[in-house]
Order: structure tokens, then sequence, then C-alpha cells
């Protein structure tokens, strides 16, 4: 199966995206361990590029998943996730 979020961390907004009114997102590519916790995240793609980049660093590493069981064990899995950040509609 896929990726399974157990724990999802809203990311801040960063205040000049906010001001100016940018919306975007992040996709990163991690490691869920066999404890289900996020290490080694990289950022693969983002529009538009490092506004929102340290912000969905920051949320991802707090996120936590089901881990991945291959035989009754848990392994560590590659995986990806992008992180949207859209202004709340009035």
């Amino acid at each position: 199966g896929g990726i399974i979020p157990i724990v999802t961390i809203a990311p801040n907004y960063p205040r000049k995206a906010l001001i100016a009114k940018i919306e975007g997102y992040v996709t990163m590519s991690f490691t869920i361990t066999e404890a289900g916790t996020v290490v080694g995240p990289k950022v693969i793609d983002s529009k538009p590029r490092r506004i929102f980049d340290r912000e969905a660093m920051r949320a991802i590493l707090k996120y936590k998943f089901k881990p991945k069981v291959e035989n009754g064990i848990a392994v560590t899995q590659a995986a990806t996730q992008t992180i949207d950040f859209a202004l709340a509609k009035d």
C-alpha cells in the first residue's frame, strides 16, 4: 500500500507570502523509519521556488506515518509527500 500519515502538522504560512497573497506547494522525498518518523527530507519540487521550503521541511519532520510492515516486521520506506500552501478563502 501507500504511505499512511497518522499525524500531520499544518505548516506555518510564511509572513511574506501571506502579505503578498502567494500560494504554492512543496514536494519532498524522505525516509519513513520503522518507528514511523521522518528522516532525511529533501525538497524535490516547489512553486514558487524556496518561498515555502523551510516551513514545509519543519512541518514534515513532525509528521508520523504508519510504518511499512513486511513479514510482520516494521521496515524503513522511501516516500514523497506534497504540502500545499493555500490561503483561507473568505
